[in-house]
């Protein structure tokens, strides 16, 4: 929740502007936006160059169809034009038994066009959803494998109970997706970070439906490690039906920000 991204789940967005605010962006506003994520994109693609050896098409197709798959399942939030999806699923599953460059590179791929053919968003908002989806995913296959991740399959890991490498990878992917979907809100529409922040992510059921997602991810990573492609079909299910709950709640927030406003504006 792809904040691709998305809270549960690949979960992103590069906000249009200030329109939640009533405001245009400055000239200020949209060169710091500018520069965010042109910084992004050129470390992601200095990431996935770096290390890229090719994989095999069919690896390619099916993760890439999965990540596209999620794209679907897109939630909007409440501030700043921002979106999230249930990608974050087929994310996490993937950093967890691909190559770090092969994670990057097919989950860039997936949130680009996704963004660009299914969302029809603007090109600068592709580009940075797509950036840091992959710097997300960058960053938890680092911590899964720094924790011990890399010793065991995923299925061999949760057969010993062996979760830190999990969680470890898990809470990163969070942070780090949230962490730049909320600077991208802060710089677009003026607000302050931990204003934005708590606007779209506060309290706790984002980080708790973020959890559910990405532990699908994790499911579905151990049962492709134990009986291959098929595993896949055992989690669709499950993932759509938290999609649903996820796009209520963030209806019902969405409305009562749009109500906030119009109060504010009387």
């Amino acid at each position: 929740m792809g904040a691709t991204s998305k809270p549960a789940g690949a979960d992103r967005t590069l906000p249009a502007g200030a329109e939640n605010r009533g405001l245009e962006m400055t000239p200020v506003m949209r060169v710091r936006t500018g520069a965010l994520v042109a910084s992004l994109v050129l470390l992601a693609g200095v990431a996935i160059g770096h290390g890229w050896s090719g994989t095999s098409f069919v690896v390619f197709a099916y993760w890439l169809a999965l990540c596209l798959a999620g794209e679907v399942l897109w939630v909007r939030l409440p501030l700043g034009s921002a979106t999230i999806s249930m990608a974050s699923c087929f994310n996490f599953a993937a950093l967890l038994v691909l190559t770090r460059a092969e994670a990057m590179g097919i989950t860039a791929a997936a949130t680009l066009a996704a963004e660009l053919a299914i969302m029809r968003k603007p090109p600068l908002r592709a580009a940075f959803n797509a950036a840091q989806t992959a710097l997300a995913v960058w960053c938890a296959w680092w911590a899964f494998r720094l924790a011990g991740g890399a010793v065991h399959t995923p299925a061999a890991l949760l057969s010993s109970l062996h979760l830190v490498p999990f969680l470890a990878a898990a809470a990163l992917y969070y942070l780090v997706n949230r962490t730049a979907v909320t600077l991208a809100i802060a710089s677009s529409t003026g607000l302050g970070f931990l204003e934005a922040w708590r606007r779209n992510f506060g309290g706790g059921y984002d980080a708790l439906a973020a959890g559910a997602v990405l532990s699908l991810g994790a499911m579905l990573a151990t049962l492709y490690s134990a009986v291959g492609m098929a595993g896949a079909l055992f989690v669709v299910l499950p993932l759509a039906i938290a999609g649903d709950g996820i796009r209520r709640r963030s209806q019902s927030a969405v409305e009562a920000e749009k109500a906030e406003g119009d109060q504010r504006a009387a």
